[in-house]
């Protein structure tokens, strides 16, 4: 376990102040590696300003921030199991399931939270997508990118589940949405009819990645393809050992990155294919520029790093997930990348059409939407302790 235990009592603010600025909890969810990824940006700005930040995590995401931010104290979270249908058909009833325990890990987080305070001083938090996270006490800043959830329940029931969402995001201080104000990545996802009546806020797109100003050269690459596999089980594995025959068929170089911080077993892979669990950001970041393409799951994070790094990509959605299959829609509809659907995806198919596709990018936009929401907050936490 690479954060520490959940018990708050074991806090030591000592760990965690290096700064006489406030301090400042980040907690991403723990569904993948985006949640984390993205947070990496605002603990970088917390740092720059003088905050103390506490880091709070479980999973492989509590792993990835521990392993960027070594120096700083990480504790563990409570976990949430989620399961993911293996078509978009069964996800109704998935999450139907799984209530009961998503309302437990909820309560559960919102009573750490509650220990936590009682133990250690903390001027306020910042929880992406985690519902409990919040305290009358303190600023609880929620950051989603998904106002409107997507579902295959059609209108009434896209009114319904946003009617719940708001009820559990207005619990918090205020909203931060990390897309643009106007046209943004999200689409509809970040910009639906009505927003949150707490204070919400667009910070702009969030990339542990520095923002690329150019398109990447055309000079030969070392890698023809580089593989992201992510997301939650059992859909990584179910892609992965549907990728690896048609990797075999690649008559160039392929990187295939797991997904897997911190994990030691290894796969069977061809002898084109060099595979790694993971890489830290600077790692990934040089790969990728020596990357004719990218293949990766459309989900929001990695189409924030993708924008930023301006790779050209091919997007597969995770099944049973309309969000990433909405967004893998409109991505290819504004020129950005094409995308394919799991079911019947053919490499060789994909990789030739990327190599005629149009890439367009979105203007390279700057970190100052960020910038004001956390000089915003220090303020807020200024005001407060005066």
């Amino acid at each position: 376990m690479l954060c520490e235990s959940a018990n708050a009592a074991n806090f030591n603010m000592s760990s965690a102040a290096a700064s006489s600025g406030p301090t400042v909890l980040v907690a991403p969810l723990d569904w993948g590696l985006g949640h984390a990824t993205r947070c990496i940006p605002i603990i970088q700005q917390l740092l720059t300003r003088g905050c103390s930040v506490v880091l709070g995590g479980s999973g492989a995401s509590g792993r990835l921030l521990r392993a960027t931010f070594p120096d700083l104290a990480c504790h563990e979270l409570p976990h949430h199991s989620v399961h993911y249908a293996k078509t978009g058909a069964g996800l109704l009833w998935k999450i139907v399931q799984q209530l009961p325990q998503l309302r437990k890990s909820v309560a559960a987080e919102k009573q750490w939270l509650t220990t936590f305070l009682k133990s250690g001083s903390l001027d306020a938090v910042i929880s992406d997508n985690r519902y409990g996270l919040f305290n009358a006490a303190i600023p609880s800043i929620f950051v989603t990118h998904q106002l409107e959830i997507r579902a295959p329940f059609g209108a009434p029931g896209r009114w319904l589940l946003r009617r719940l969402h708001y009820r559990m995001i207005e619990r918090f201080s205020a909203c931060w949405v990390p897309d643009a104000a106007g046209r943004g990545l999200a689409g509809a996802l970040a910009h639906p009819m009505q927003l949150p009546a707490v204070p919400t806020r667009y910070i702009g797109p969030l990339s542990r990645f520095a923002q690329r100003e150019d398109l990447p050269g055309n000079t030969v690459k070392k890698w023809r393809l580089v593989v992201l596999l992510s997301g939650p089980e059992p859909q990584r594995s179910i892609w992965e050992a549907e990728l690896l025959p048609q990797l075999a068929e690649v008559a160039a170089p392929v990187l295939l990155l797991r997904g897997l911080p911190g994990a030691t077993e290894g796969v069977a892979a061809p002898p084109n294919v060099s595979v790694l669990p993971h890489l830290a950001t600077h790692e990934l970041a040089r790969e990728l520029d020596d990357a004719s393409f990218l293949l990766a799951r459309s989900g929001y994070s990695t189409v924030m790093d993708v924008a930023a790094l301006r790779v050209r990509s091919i997007l597969v959605p995770t099944p049973g997930q309309p969000e990433q299959e909405y967004l893998a829609q409109q991505l290819t509809k504004n020129a950005f990348a094409p995308s394919y659907a799991q079911s019947g995806f053919n490499l060789a198919t994909a990789l030739a059409a990327a190599e005629n596709f149009a890439y367009q990018f979105p203007p390279a936009s700057g970190s100052n939407q960020l910038d004001a929401a956390i000089d915003e907050l220090i303020a807020r936490i200024s005001r407060t302790d005066a």
